[in-house]
């Protein structure tokens, strides 16, 4: 395993609560590499979710497809973060979202199973993963904020803060999805902004 990818999952893990050297030699062997290209999945709509998966290079999209057949992105994942579907796999049913690589990308998985035990066998394990919940539900709950008080560009706005190097790096109806707002809303955004900063 490259020491460079797992020392980059440890340091994250550590941002979120202190594990023993014990319990990290314990956890880090049942990590697996894997490399995406880009436009492949990590996990497909409709499949049952198996897997969560440390990103240490890459960048990946959440999205879901609704019964109209429209696209809607969820979130974006990039370097020193997580993926996984993991309520389905709880509630043990297909997921309903899915999780596709944007670029050329790597990753560290286990199993969910794995990820289960490794949960039970320590408290240091149940710390951890209850200061990342909390951070997933403020950016859930802050996501929603956004939608129901702000205006588009306020939102295209606090995007481009939030993610400041990978607007660049992927097609802008990603972006206007992830808005709630079509692309040519998007364009007429970004040329307002651009004609207010000349």
């Amino acid at each position: 395993m490259d020491r460079e990818k797992t020392d980059l999952m440890f340091n994250t893990l550590q941002k979120l609560g202190d594990i023993p050297s014990s319990e990290w030699a314990k956890a880090v062997v049942l990590f697996k590499f894997l490399h995406l290209k880009k436009n492949e999945y990590f996990i497909r709509q409709g499949e049952q979710p198996s897997r969560l998966a440390f990103i240490t290079s890459g960048l990946f999209r959440v999205f879901c497809i609704t019964e109209a057949g429209d696209e809607k992105t969820l979130s974006f994942r990039t370097r020193g973060q997580f993926i996984a579907a993991y309520t389905p796999y709880l509630e043990n049913r297909e997921t309903w979202y899915s999780i596709e690589a944007l670029k050329e990308s790597d990753l560290l998985y286990l199993t969910l199973d794995q990820h289960e035990e490794l949960f039970q066998s320590h408290p240091c394990w149940e710390r951890l993963f209850q200061n990342y919940i909390v951070r997933l539900f403020i950016e859930k709950e802050d996501r929603e904020r956004s939608f129901l008080m702000e205006d588009a560009k306020t939102r295209y706005l606090r995007f481009k803060e939030k993610y400041p190097e990978i607007e660049q790096q992927i097609h802008q109806f990603h972006v206007a999805s992830f808005l709630g707002i079509s692309p040519v809303s998007l364009s007429r955004i970004r040329s307002e902004l651009k004609k207010n900063r000349n």
